[in-house]
């Protein structure tokens, strides 16, 4: 899909941004391990939704429409199950989800199998690695234009687990809940948790264990980390706990965090912002966008800011400023790869270089962001360059771009829609048939000349 873009006003005044979808589809997918009702309030219909209702009520889930919301509930059967087929249309994380739910409720006396369409399958490839690694196996068999993956509960590995990046947290900790018997597992310090937003309204935590190990046992643990690469640092045990069940519950969906990231880089690229973005989910996980635009002198600030049920929210005031560039490391910034791209296109209006390293997990064989991120920046006239595992670019006074494109990325289409909607002129921007599906709401008022 090719979309036209052209320049937008600064951004002034007050916005209520649309609930957040990841918080939304997360809430959802917890929901299919809770008998009953759970409502998500204030919910709002968009294109993309309306496939998931579609599909949720084609398998016999609830996904009703009232005053408050959405009211959504598992199939009695869910567990029961031999086989779910996935809706192509269905956004990727969901049918991750649903693949980490396969793999939970499977039993070697009850496999459970998944057919997914061969080009979904392809985006949920590192979901269903990160379960492999787990030790919920599935070989993989190709029918015509799908793929048939059959989990036959777990294995569980003889080595360690080390949880890498935000796609298996994701993984481990649905198909841990879903399987009754939790799981344990190591991590990092700061590792991001995509479900954070809505794990505590169900009850939830990924619990921290406090563990006392001899000297012998530390000495294994960094013998263990050096055999997978990781990186020498301390890791923190992490345990998903063991539920029967989870029960119904009444979840409040704030602000769209990846909408208030695309209203920020706005800011720090259209002199004259100065708008409020009100009542913003602002997961620990999600948000450093925030706190690293304001490392490189952008003028943000959270005014209010709240945590009912242990989710954090807030009003954040969004104003032009000048920026310098940076270096940022995903060692040390939680959550980087889930918010490179925009931090990236922000650094356009910087002065210096910038620098996001530790992506790897963003340049993986088919699935790599950087590549057209930087091809898109460089029409842009933006100085660039990629290496392994990050991107370095130096700012551009006036970039400009007549065409780019975000190769059906959705965080490198949300990106871009701000540079392109920020340069004089206009961009034709392909591939970013993401944004009217899952954020309609960009389109429709925030980028509108109103704006």
């Amino acid at each position: 899909m090719k979309l036209e873009v052209r320049r937008a006003k600064a951004l002034k005044g007050e916005f209520r941004l649309p609930p957040d979808r990841i918080q939304a589809q997360s809430a959802a997918l917890l929901a299919m391990l809770a008998p009953g009702k759970t409502l998500l309030r204030d919910w709002q219909s968009t294109p993309e939704w309306e496939h998931v209702r579609g599909w949720l009520s084609q398998i016999g889930a609830m996904a009703s429409v009232d005053d408050e919301g959405l009211v959504v509930g598992p199939p009695s059967d869910l567990r029961q199950r031999s086989e779910l087929v996935l809706d192509p249309f269905l956004p990727t994380q969901f049918a991750a989800g649903f693949v980490a739910l396969a793999a939970g409720f499977s039993r070697r006396e009850q496999p459970f199998s998944v057919v997914c369409p061969s080009l979904l399958a392809d985006s949920v490839t590192p979901w269903r690695e990160a379960l492999r690694e787990a030790g919920w196996v599935s070989p993989a068999l190709e029918e015509e234009g799908v793929v048939r993956w059959t989990f036959h509960g777990r294995t569980p590995p003889l080595r360690a687990m080390v949880c890498r990046d935000a796609k298996t947290r994701f993984a481990w900790t649905l198909a841990g809940l879903a399987s009754g018997d939790g799981l344990e597992f190591q991590e990092p310090p700061g590792c991001p948790d995509p479900l954070e937003d809505s794990l505590p309204l169900f009850g939830l935590s990924v619990e921290s264990p406090k563990e006392e190990l001899s000297v012998e046992e530390e000495e294994m643990r960094r013998r263990v980390q050096r055999m997978r690469g990781t990186v020498a640092r301390k890791l923190e045990e992490r345990r998903v706990p063991a539920v029967q069940g989870l029960p119904q519950a009444d979840v409040r969906l704030r602000g769209d965090l990846d909408l208030a990231g695309w209203c920020a880089v706005t800011a720090c690229l259209r002199r004259g912002t100065d708008a409020l973005l009100c009542d913003v989910t602002l997961p620990a996980s999600r948000a450093g966008l925030f706190t690293n635009l304001r490392r490189m002198g952008a003028d943000i600030e959270i005014v209010r800011k709240s945590e009912a049920r242990g989710v954090p929210s807030g009003d954040i005031r969004l104003r032009h400023g000048r920026m310098v560039g940076r270096k940022f490391d995903a060692q040390d910034v939680s959550g980087l790869a889930s918010f490179a791209s925009l931090l990236a296109v922000a650094s356009v209006a910087a002065e210096a270089e910038t620098v996001l390293s530790g992506l790897a997990e963003l340049r993986r064989d088919h699935h790599d962001q950087l590549d057209p991120l930087a091809n898109a920046l460089r029409a842009f006239n933006v100085a660039v360059g990629l290496f392994p595992d990050g991107i370095v670019l130096r700012g551009e006074e006036q970039p400009g771009a007549e065409a780019v494109d975000a190769k059906g990325s959705p965080e490198v289409a949300l990106a871009l829609h701000a540079l392109a909607s920020s340069s004089p002129g206009k961009t034709d921007l392909s591939g970013a048939g993401a944004l009217p599906v899952a954020w309609p709401h960009l389109l429709r008022v925030l980028s509108s000349d109103e704006a």
